[in-house]
């Protein structure tokens, strides 16, 4: 039998059907925290009354609230929010939103540890896109963050955080056990305030960790296992909350769809991925598709593109998602179509004429080449983009 080891990570807590604000005031004095520094979405804050809940729940321990990082976490400005929390004297972090915010606060407690205030110091610890991917020292523990996840991207159960490379147009990332947050606290009343597009196509993202986790060769059957979990669980929550009616039938829908995320959260970062998500790192770096976006429009034509090489697995996606006599990437892209959410490229804006500088880009990208059937030529990544294109 194989060799596995499998690392439980540093996350302690996970409190979902809570009120937020009440339980960040709670989990953060059991940490002991003096001075709170929030990093949040400005949606969130604009939407929600979570201000000042958190102002009232926290009183003088709430130390500041930064809400100035855009989509896909651009270095520079998590160098200024690293610079905010440094001037607060900041001794704990709580993210709120989606995975920009939250992989952000994930940089900032690295610069914060480290004395990181340059994009050269940035740098030296990242990997891809410029990155020299330095170790990172076991001090980062030193200032822990708690998540609020108001979307389905995952990213609060994750150890690694991305930053965009603005003149690269490329995704870097940077990995420690430390960087996993210390809880993680789920309102569905909070969520309740997320566009449903976002919401959606977030939803969408975690069906993608679920289908290309699946397929990976790296998976073992507990894995696997869990993979399936939250395609189950998500399509099921998707299809609850669409025809939700009453404020108590679209909690619990919220509530199962938060299931299938941390049903496929344990897995993420243990397999490789596949060509969905390395095509869909181009095109948000590139031309600035959102990441569920691009889980939208490819992932259908990735499942096509793969079918050859892995009918039962495919069978086992279908079965999961509650049909098990259609094909997976119809029903993928019958359930992305009755959401309102984009279907194609065409749909995001990007036309035949990007197509090429896409597959130079994904030749040798590694979660590109990671794809469970082999991609071995820009014509293999030509033929998905034109399955992906209407």
């Amino acid at each position: 039998m194989d060799v596995i080891d499998y690392d439980f990570g540093r996350t302690q807590r996970l409190i979902a059907g809570v009120n937020a604000a009440h339980s960040v005031a709670e989990e953060s004095a059991k940490f002991g925290a003096q001075r709170v520094f929030v990093i949040a979405s400005q949606s969130v804050m604009n939407d929600s009354s979570l201000a000042d809940a958190l102002a009232h729940a926290l009183g003088s321990r709430l130390v500041g609230l930064h809400t100035g990082i855009a989509a896909h976490a651009p270095q520079q400005d998590i160098l200024q929010a690293a610079a905010a929390a440094r001037a607060a004297k900041a001794d704990m972090l709580v993210s709120v939103g989606g995975g920009t915010p939250i992989d952000s606060t994930k940089i900032v407690q690295l610069c914060l540890t480290h004395d990181i205030t340059t994009l050269d110091q940035l740098n030296a610890y990242a990997h891809g896109a410029g990155g020299t991917g330095g170790a990172i020292e076991d001090k980062v523990g030193a200032i822990r963050a708690i998540a609020v996840p108001t979307t389905l991207s995952g990213a609060e159960f994750a150890a690694l955080g991305g930053a965009l490379v603005v003149e690269m147009k490329q995704k870097q990332g940077f990995t420690h056990p430390d960087l996993a947050p210390l809880a993680i606290i789920f309102d569905p009343d909070l969520a309740a305030h997320t566009p449903a597009a976002l919401w959606f196509s977030a939803a969408v993202r975690t069906i993608d960790h679920g289908a290309e986790g699946y397929l990976s060769p790296d998976g073992y059957p507990i894995l696997q296992q869990q993979f399936l979990s939250a395609l189950r669980l998500m399509s099921q929550g998707l299809r609850d909350g669409f025809s939700a009616q009453t404020d108590a039938e679209k909690r619990a829908a919220f509530m199962l769809s938060f299931q299938g995320v941390w049903s496929v959260a344990p897995a993420l970062g243990r397999v490789r991925m596949g060509a969905s998500h390395g095509l869909g790192y181009i095109l948000g770096g590139m031309f600035g598709v959102a990441h569920g976006e691009t889980s939208c429009v490819l992932l259908p034509a990735v499942l096509q593109w793969n079918a050859q090489k892995h009918p039962d697995a495919q069978l086992a996606i279908s079965q999961a998602l509650g049909d098990a006599q259609q094909p997976a990437h119809v029903l993928i892209r019958q359930l992305i179509k009755s959401l309102g959410l984009p279907s194609c490229l065409t749909e995001v804006g990007i036309g035949v004429d990007k197509f090429q500088a896409i597959a130079e880009a994904g030749e040798h990208h590694g979660v590109v080449t990671a794809n469970s059937r082999a991609i071995t030529s820009q014509n293999d990544i030509l033929e998905i983009l034109q399955l992906a294109q209407n």
